[in-house]
């Protein structure tokens, strides 16, 4: 019985010093965060550590758009999990499905000259900008607000935040002055990420998971 009250001891110490070390741990300010890289937009995406765009990276490479990735003044990544929505989507099973259903457009229409576009420069109106995949492919940028409760002892206030949208034009940019009654509606795909600053000169941003890419 002695020892066996002992080894309870024991485990209970042991938990307690884990437990400590852990809040200590989760306590340490690891530093303000900081949005340079020093890899390239594209070794960046290439060298995710969770592989999340390896099927961007073939659609890169297949495509030959290294160089233009790397050039883009903002460039609004789509990760694997859109890739693969965009396939069953459209019932393609393999990736020379999708070479051959697909073109470089695909990419191109969230590229663009400008390294402006950021959540700080947006507005809640859409701008349009024009993107790389041509004349005839209209986008636009545009932040929405958000907010969410903290539940505090006598109160439960809300904060706000914004979140940066690609735009994808549908005729006119909705909400336009004289757009005719049939102007089919905006598509707004949402980013998870915003503002990452490559060392080839990109802002990086990465659009959501479950956003509904267009076929070109």
């Amino acid at each position: 019985m002695k020892n066996y009250n002992k080894i309870a001891c024991i485990v209970v110490l042991l938990t307690m010093s884990v437990t400590a070390c852990k809040k200590n741990n989760y306590l340490n300010d690891g530093g303000t965060h900081n949005a340079h890289t020093i890899l390239t937009t594209y070794d960046y995406l290439k060298n995710n550590a969770y592989h999340d765009f390896d099927s961007t990276i073939i659609l890169i490479d297949h495509f030959n758009l290294k160089d233009s990735v790397n050039k883009a003044g903002t460039f609004f990544a789509c990760n694997d999990y859109a890739i693969n929505l965009f396939m069953r989507n459209n019932n393609l099973t393999g990736m020379q499905m999708l070479f051959d259903s697909t073109s470089s457009r695909f990419l191109t229409q969230y590229m663009f000259g400008s390294k402006d576009i950021t959540l700080g420069n947006a507005t809640t109106n859409t701008v349009e900008y024009p993107n790389w995949a041509s004349d005839t492919v209209l986008s636009g940028v545009r932040k929405i607000e958000s907010s969410y409760p903290v539940y505090l002892t006598n109160s439960v206030p809300n904060f706000s935040y914004f979140t940066l949208q690609y735009v994808r034009i549908n005729g006119v940019v909705d909400g336009s002055v004289g757009a005719p009654a049939n102007d089919p509606v905006d598509l707004y795909l949402p980013c998870q990420t915003t503002g990452i600053l490559t060392s080839s000169g990109t802002t990086l941003h990465v659009l959501a998971n479950n956003v509904l890419l267009r076929k070109l």
